[in-house]
């Protein structure tokens, strides 16, 4: 598996905003959330950016920290309305059946998501929906499986006029000791310790005719889907720079290297990075820190193992560039990880 989708902006801005709004419930000001993420780098108005899988899992993580909420996962999927997934959520509310809102989401899901993808399939009288990680690390945080499942349960029960849907959610984590105290806020029961991360449910209701079923209106919004689509795949500068980088962190090739694979002189390259705002300096530093921090909120490598990942042949070169990255150490990061786990 390539950590390269873990570096692609696929994550619209708007997702990491209501998570920002609902950590206002535990108290947490948007300014203390945000710090030293790449929300604070970006214009309020900047509606149309992307967020990296890991700029956003670092966001996740300092809102578990700050609200002291392990059950976060849970309030965001219960509390994302269909219209904040922009186009697709109007062409799924709008959909005839709820088979047809579930193909449109497959068909769509790579404009909402970088490093999960989503499939549909039938199982015998069951409909499975199913969320897997195309990268080899794994978050250290079941969040993007719960709200993600949690949220698409919710929406299902709600286009379908259903006070809830008779379903469950299956979790590829073990069950962790917030469930049973939460359990009773969600719309559907979760089975944790599961080899995948599905929602499962009756095929009888897949050819329900939903609510707000509405032919033109759907057909609009799914045009803007394609043009979504389209657009993506275009893959401006910064994104096909990232994915050249994403390759082999281990061995990430140089300036000229990047260049001549985007067809421009090194001098060309840098001036064009630096009118997005953006040094190729800096974002090789950027993407060796936040794979970094994720890695080591994993806990599946050694210190020493994460730095030869990274192409740091001497661990003490990484732990002098973590520490100027994040003011702490690389070890004491993981602890401080570790302690927050067992407390959460």
């Amino acid at each position: 598996m390539s950590t390269a989708d873990l570096h692609h902006p696929a994550i619209p801005v708007g997702y990491a905003r209501h998570l920002v709004e609902l950590c206002k419930r535990w108290h947490v000001a948007p300014d203390e959330l945000i710090a030293e993420t790449v929300l604070a780098r970006l214009e309020p108005g900047a509606l149309d950016a992307r967020l990296t899988p890991l700029e956003f899992n670092l966001l996740v993580a300092r809102a578990l920290k700050l609200t002291g909420e392990p059950a976060l996962g849970y309030h965001f999927g219960l509390q994302i309305k269909l219209s904040a997934h922009g186009f697709l959520g109007y062409a799924v509310m709008t959909s005839a059946t709820l088979r047809e809102a579930i193909e449109l989401t497959d068909k769509f899901f790579s404009t909402r998501s970088g490093a999960l993808t989503f499939s549909f399939f039938i199982e015998g009288d069951t409909a499975v929906v199913q969320i897997d990680n195309t990268s080899d690390i794994r978050a250290p945080f079941a969040f993007p499986y719960e709200s993600l499942l949690i949220g698409l349960c919710h929406a299902g029960a709600y286009i379908t006029g259903e006070s809830s849907l008779e379903a469950e959610i299956w979790i590829d984590f073990p069950e962790p000791a917030y469930y049973q105290a939460a359990a009773h806020l969600l719309p559907c029961p979760i089975r944790y310790g599961k080899p995948v991360n599905q929602l499962r449910f009756p095929v009888k209701v897949l050819d329900q005719p939903l609510l707000l079923a509405d032919a033109t209106a759907s057909q609009l919004a799914r045009e803007q889907c394609e043009h979504e689509l389209e657009a993506l795949s275009s893959k401006p500068l910064v994104t096909r720079v990232r994915a050249l980088l994403g390759e082999n962190m281990s061995d990430m090739p140089g300036l000229e290297a990047v260049a001549r694979r985007c067809c421009m002189s090194a001098r060309s390259l840098k001036r064009k990075l630096a009118e997005q705002g953006v040094g190729f300096s800096e974002l090789v530093a950027e993407m060796r820190r936040d794979e970094a921090v994720l890695r080591l909120a994993e806990g599946r490598l050694s210190i020493e193992q994460i730095a030869e990942r990274l192409g740091y042949r001497d661990p003490a070169n990484f732990t002098r560039a973590f520490k100027t990255w994040t003011g702490t150490t690389p070890r004491q990061y993981r602890d401080q990880m570790r302690s927050s786990q067992r407390n959460g």
